[in-house]
């Protein structure tokens, strides 16, 4: 993770802005993706680490747009930097650098209140964005639950456990998991798994709802095909 770029970021955020219904663009008038849907326009402003620098962007965007978003690796995202953006009225989007998937999340919106002091960069920001017909540049809901790292690893044992009927320490070893990530089933944290006997796991009626869920829809989908290929190579059919 410490080789990755800020543009590394720009398609996860494209991806899902355009899953959305939005037009998207990047480098518009220096702001890094301009995003249009019906008459709104969304500014997306990506640094590695949030720092003064995207601070200062954040302010200087929400001159012209009222729906201004941080973008940084969900890694680096945590309480101080979301009470920091509920105080700037601005929106918090986080992609998974850390994950094989890398996918963006909105994680906290804008009220779409703020006042447009700008309106001259307003009309040439959102005329550029519209104008042009394809996005050839690669910029550098509410309330929803982060999908942390560690819920991310917790899906993929969801997956692997379902496939296999049930999980044990042994098996993890054999499927190539680092010893510490049996903690995950043992300290059941969100509940997902039920224990069999000792060191032994399944699926909890909690964890099968989740794996019905859409919002992990892809995530799931991924390791279920990563679940079916360590099932056929790793885990002992006999269990």
């Amino acid at each position: 993770m410490s080789d990755f770029k800020e543009s590394d970021m720009y398609e996860p955020v494209v991806k899902m802005l355009e899953k959305m219904g939005y037009i998207v663009r990047g480098e518009v008038k220096n702001c890094d993706i301009t995003a249009t849907k019906d008459g709104e326009t969304i500014i997306v402003e990506m640094k590695k680490l949030f720092n003064m620098k995207l601070v200062y962007q954040i302010i200087d965007r929400q001159t012209f747009a009222k729906n201004v978003y941080a973008c940084i690796p969900r890694k680096n995202a945590n309480a101080d930097v979301l009470r920091l953006l509920k105080r700037l009225d601005a929106g918090l989007i986080t992609v998974a650098l850390d994950s094989p998937l890398k996918l963006a999340q909105i994680v906290t919106e804008p009220s779409g209140m703020k006042k447009i002091t700008n309106s001259r960069k307003k009309k040439a920001v959102e005329n550029e964005a519209v104008s042009r017909t394809a996005d050839l540049n690669t910029g550098g809901t509410s309330g929803v639950k982060l999908v942390t790292a560690y819920r991310e690893k917790s899906i993929e044992l969801l997956c692997l456990c379902d496939k296999a009927g049930r999980l044990t320490r042994n098996d993890l070893i054999k499927a190539g998991y680092e010893e510490k990530t049996y903690s995950i089933l043992y300290k059941n944290y969100y509940r997902w798994f039920k224990k069999e006997g000792r060191a032994v796991y399944s699926v909890s009626e909690e964890g099968r709802n989740v794996l019905k869920e859409e919002k992990y829809e892809t995530l799931i989908e991924y390791y279920k095909e990563k679940a079916e290929n360590y099932y056929k190579t790793f885990i002992d059919t006999e269990n």
